[in-house]
């Protein structure tokens, strides 16, 4: 076995672990939506399992290439900055696999990464398993405004990693910060990755994404998120056509080409997207409640614009928090995990908890805290 690969460590499962163990815990700790598949597009499915299931097109199946245009072309800054077509689409088993694909097609091991301080942590892991360097620096101050630290590690990296709406603070990117990213990395000679993957999850502000300032980028996105669609393992890159035949390469040899019968359910969902608006403002209920919880908490946050989590301060160590807490009933996961200056952080998912299970789980945080 590779050492690199056995040093790796997936610590975060402790509270996975201790959260099955303890009856009626409530689930804060995992990124996986309260809702279901839409009903339609398990319709679609089983529909579509009376077609062959057979090898599709390495790139994905024309219907869902021409979906994801339609998705893309209709973002906020798209329009006049970037044509994209089914050229420069390729389809992947789930947004981890296209963040994969990018990674390994365009870092060898003496480049350098760039991810946000705190970020998800996968990320990371990503990096550990390829063997590259990578690090993190916080990207904006309170202001908005891109830190000369931020500025200094992207002209000094080779890949930059960025995330709006994000995990795990549920920030979003202004305009001006999208296009500072953009064009900041651009001038760098810097690849841009934007994860992209909850923008149809946006509460407060429009969604702006930093590829539209950046030729040179990638842009990442998936259903299982905006589309309760976790299990069917459907993502996709957006890039240039030379981009998308390496990434492809990379794609091909983990998995050959993404589930068909995952293609189909996906074309529905994009299609007929009607339940993504009311999934949204069920979110953005609970977001409202967690927040009007932490307030009376006492906690430090950032108001969550976008995604399905709050990333509070809690006065003391994430961990020893964590380990604390799930055994009296309430999972989340330890800030420590998303970057070194988040050790007295926690992420709450407000999206894997019902409301009626929110308030139970910060009923228990009062009494014990």
């Amino acid at each position: 076995m590779r050492k690199r690969i056995e040093d790796i460590s997936l610590s975060i499962r402790q509270i996975s672990e201790k959260a099955r163990e303890c009856e009626d815990c409530v689930n804060f700790h995992i990124g996986q939506p309260s809702f279901d598949t839409p009903e339609h597009v398990k319709k679609a499915a089983r529909e579509g399992l009376d077609q062959k299931q057979a090898y599709t097109n390495y790139k994905g199946i024309e219907e869902l290439r021409d979906q994801i245009v339609k998705e893309e072309n209709a973002k906020k800054n798209m329009a006049g900055r970037r044509s994209i077509t089914e050229d420069n689409v390729l389809v992947t088993v789930g947004g981890m696999g296209a963040l994969y694909s990018v990674l390994t097609a365009k870092v060898r091991e003496q480049d350098q990464v760039l991810y946000n301080d705190p970020c998800w942590g996968p990320y990371k892991l990503m990096s550990e398993v390829d063997g590259n360097k990578w690090v993190q620096e916080k990207f904006f101050n309170r202001d908005r405004e891109l830190r000369d630290e931020a500025r200094e590690k992207i002209k000094q990296s080779d890949l930059i990693f960025v995330n709006s709406p994000s995990n795990p603070l549920g920030r979003m990117f202004t305009e001006e910060q999208a296009k500072t990213l953009g064009e900041v990395s651009k001038d760098y000679g810097t690849f841009l990755v934007s994860d992209e993957v909850y923008h149809r999850l946006n509460y407060d502000r429009e969604h702006y994404s930093p590829a539209a300032y950046n030729d040179e980028s990638a842009i990442i996105g998936s259903v299982s998120k905006n589309h309760g669609m976790t299990g069917w393992r459907i993502g996709w890159i957006v890039a240039k056509q030379d981009h998308i035949e390496n990434f492809g390469k990379v794609n091909r040899a983990m998995n050959a080409c993404p589930p068909k019968i995952s293609q189909i359910a996906a074309v529905e969902a994009l299609k007929n997207d009607k339940h993504v608006k009311e999934m949204r403002e069920e979110y953005r209920k609970r977001r409202d409640l967690v927040e009007k919880r932490l307030d009376s908490i006492g906690w430090s946050y950032r108001n969550p614009e976008g995604a399905i989590y709050v990333f509070p301060e809690v006065g003391r160590d994430s961990w020893d928090f964590c380990l604390e807490m799930v055994e009296k009933g309430v999972a989340m996961v330890p800030g420590e995990s998303f970057g070194p200056e988040s050790d007295q952080n926690v992420r709450i998912c407000f999206g894997s908890a019902s409301e009626e299970e929110i308030n139970r789980g910060f009923d228990i945080l009062e009494q014990n805290i």
